[in-house]
C-alpha cells in the first residue's frame, strides 16, 4: 500500500527497478522470502516505489506480492480453506467480537490505523468499517477496509456497504473493487438518509445481500482473474418501531443469503430475549453479534434514544437520573450493564458482541477507560469461544 507506479513505459520501469544494487537487494530478498514462506512469487510481483522527490523509480524490496501455495492434504492434492477467518469461526461455532470503526473525512491512512489500533484487543476479530454514518460525508469504507487489510494488524475489516444513492453498476464496481483489495467480509445495509435527501434505491438491501453471496459468478459477467466469495452479514433492529416487520425484513434478508446479523446496542436483556423468541424458524441458527455500547450519563442515555433501532428502558434512565456525577452514572451503568449480560449469557443463545464505542476517536484516557470496561463486558458474553476465533 502506499506506492506510486511512474508514468514510463513498462519495459523501462522493469529495467531500471531490476539494476544496480537496490535491484539486486530486492530480489535476494525475493528469494529469501519465497524460501521462508513457501509462497510462489514472480519477479511481475516486485513493485518500484516511485519517490517523487528524486524524480525517481527505486525498488523497494519490502513491497512485494505474494501468492502462498496452498497446503497438500494427505492424498497430496492442493487444499486451501476459501474462508475468511470471521467466516470460518461463525462457521465452527465459535463467539466473536467485532468493533465498529466510525470512518472519518480524511485522505491520511495514518488516521485510519491509528483509530483502529487504539480499538484492537486480543479477543477481537474483526472491525466494521462504517460507511456514511448518519448520511454523513466520510472517507470511502472500501478505501478504509483496504487500509486496515494491508497494515497487518491483526484483524479483518467488515465492510459496511449501503445501498443508499448507489446504482446497481455502482454496487458490482464496489463489490469488484473490495474483493480486488482483498476484502473479504460484508455487512450488507439499506443505510442511514442524510437530512433533506432524494436518494432513490436502484438495488435495495435484499437485492445487495443476493449480489454479494452470488459474488462473483452471479455477476453475470465475464471476470478475469479469480475472487474469494464474500462472507455476507446484514443488520437487525430487535426493538425497531414495527418488531413484526423488522423480522420479516430479517427473514428475507436470511433467504437472500445473510450468514450474520449484528444488532443494534442492546439496553435490555429480557427484551432482547423477547425478540429472539419470536424469530421464525426459517431463520435456522443464524448467528446473532449483540451491539453494546457506553452510556455517560442520563442525557446522554437520552440522546441516544433519537437514533432509530435503540430502546432505552425506563428503569436505566431513572437509575441515571439519581447519579450525582457524570463518573457515578457511569458506574451506575457498569454495574447495570454486568447484570443484564450475566442474564443473557444464561438465557439467549448469542453467536458474539458487536462494540460500538461511540465517540471513542480523541483517544482520552477516559474515553480509553470506556473502551475497556466495553470489551470486559463482551468477554462475560463469549468467554473462551472468542479467543478461540481471535487465535484461529
Amino acid at each position: 500500500m502506499g506506492h506510486f507506479r511512474p508514468a514510463r513505459p513498462l519495459a523501462a520501469t522493469r529495467r531500471r527497478a531490476h539494476s544496480g544494487a537496490d535491484g539486486r537487494e530486492a530480489l535476494a530478498r525475493l528469494a529469501w522470502e519465497r524460501r521462508s514462506t513457501g509462497c510462489r512469487a514472480s519477479l511481475l510481483s516486485v513493485h518500484p516505489l516511485y519517490i517523487p522527490s528524486q524524480g525517481s523509480c527505486r525498488l523497494n524490496p519490502r513491497v512485494i506480492v505474494h501468492t502462498p501455495v496452498p497446503a497438500s492434504d494427505e492424498s497430496g492434492k492442493l487444499a486451501r480453506d476459501p474462508r475468511s477467518r470471521l467466516q470460518r469461526s461463525l462457521d465452527e461455532g465459535r463467539a466473536v467480537i467485532t468493533v465498529e470503526l466510525a470512518v472519518p473525512a480524511t485522505v491520511a491512512h495514518e488516521v485510519v490505523i491509528e483509530r483502529a489500533r487504539a480499538l484492537l484487543r486480543p479477543q477481537i476479530v474483526a472491525v466494521n468499517i462504517t460507511d456514511g454514518l448518519r448520511g454523513r460525508p466520510a472517507l470511502s469504507s472500501i478505501a478504509a477496509a483496504a487500509i486496515i487489510t494491508h497494515a497487518d494488524l491483526g484483524v479483518e475489516p467488515i465492510l459496511q456497504l449501503t445501498a443508499r444513492s448507489r446504482p446497481r453498476n455502482g454496487l458490482v464496481a464496489d463489490l469488484l473493487g473490495a474483493s480486488a483489495l482483498g476484502v473479504r467480509n460484508l455487512n450488507c445495509m439499506t443505510g442511514d438518509v442524510p437530512e433533506n435527501s432524494t436518494d432513490l434505491y436502484d438495488v435495495d438491501v435484499f437485492a445487495l445481500i443476493e449480489m454479494a453471496r452470488a459474488f462473483p459468478a452471479g455477476l453475470g459477467m465475464e471476470l478475469l482473474g479469480q475472487a474469494e466469495p464474500f462472507c455476507v452479514g446484514a443488520a437487525w433492529s430487535p426493538f425497531a418501531d414495527d418488531p413484526a416487520y423488522e423480522l420479516e425484513r430479517l427473514v428475507r434478508k436470511r433467504a437472500a443469503g445473510a450468514q450474520f446479523v449484528q444488532t443494534q446496542p442492546v439496553f435490555d436483556a429480557r427484551a432482547l430475549a423477547a425478540a429472539v423468541d419470536r424469530m421464525p424458524a426459517a431463520l435456522g441458527d443464524l448467528p446473532i453479534i449483540m451491539g453494546l455500547a457506553p452510556v455517560r450519563s442520563s442525557d446522554h442515555a437520552r440522546r441516544l434514544t433519537g437514533i432509530p433501532g435503540i430502546v432505552i428502558p425506563d428503569r436505566l434512565l431513572d437509575l441515571l437520573d439519581g447519579a450525582t456525577s457524570e463518573d457515578d452514572a457511569a458506574e451506575r451503568y457498569w454495574a447495570y450493564l454486568d447484570g443484564e449480560l450475566e442474564w443473557l449469557a444464561r438465557n439467549v443463545p448469542l453467536r458474539g458482541c458487536h462494540l460500538m464505542p461511540i465517540g471513542h476517536s480523541k483517544r482520552s484516557m477516559r474515553q480509553q477507560s470506556t473502551f475497556e470496561r466495553l470489551y470486559a463486558c463482551a468477554i462475560k458474553i463469549t468467554g473462551p469461544s472468542a479467543a478461540a476465533a481471535a487465535a484461529n
